[in-house]
């Protein structure tokens, strides 16, 4: 009998309750956008659909960020699956409860583990509020995150746009962005994060609308 393979995970960028260009600032940077910038409305027009969908906020939204970190958007997926399929509803309190042994066999390294358990001590403890992060302006937000372990610019950036839905995070240091503008302006090489954020900057305050265009250029 041939053995049973396991059922390639949908990408968790490309799952949630909304896509990120229906919530309200998003699509309305997206018309902004369109009527003032002849190049993005041309490579929207081109790639269609954008298919990324809002993320949950708090705990599980920061684990999957944590996840997806300088790993393959494939394999940040398998890990989410695993981790979804071992505790389904993933609360701090239900990670804490999987021994290191599962979590590596979920996929997790280990300085992933103690990022994920830090922030499920931190909240479990009062001591970091994913729902008062909600209220802040996105400095202070951004500021908020940066200040947990593991989670560096690129995964507070990531957070504030899948999860929160803020509508001016423009992630420079991502590959994806770098790429995509590469392509959308024919350079010969790839933008470093310094000139990619100077090159989004025409595009505030809606550089998460620019985000997902840039992405699929």
């Amino acid at each position: 009998m041939a053995e049973k393979q396991e059922k390639k995970p949908t990408n968790i960028w490309y799952q949630g309750p909304c896509y990120l260009h229906d919530l309200p600032e998003i699509g309305k940077g997206l018309k902004h956008l369109g009527k003032n910038h002849p190049e993005l409305k041309a490579a929207h027009r081109r790639i269609g659909t954008l298919p990324w969908r809002k993320q949950p906020e708090g705990f599980e939204g920061l684990v999957y960020t944590i996840l997806g970190q300088q790993v393959s958007v494939a394999a940040a997926a398998h890990m989410a699956a695993r981790l979804k399929a071992a505790i389904p509803e993933v609360t701090p309190r239900r990670f804490m409860k999987l021994d290191d042994a599962a979590l590596r066999e979920i996929g997790l390294s280990y300085a992933k583990i103690k990022y994920c358990r830090d922030l499920a001590d931190r909240i479990t403890g009062k001591k970091f509020v994913p729902a008062d992060v909600a209220q802040m302006d996105d400095a202070e937000a951004f500021a908020a995150l940066v200040d947990l372990k593991g989670i560096g610019p690129w995964s507070a950036e990531i957070y504030l746009m899948f999860s929160l839905g803020r509508a001016d995070v423009w992630p420079a240091a991502d590959l994806g962005i770098q790429a995509g503008l590469q392509r959308l302006y024919g350079l010969k090489t790839r933008p470093d994060t310094k000139k990619a954020r100077k090159m989004g900057d025409i595009w505030a305050p809606h550089r998460s609308a620019a985000s997902l265009i840039v992405w699929r250029a």
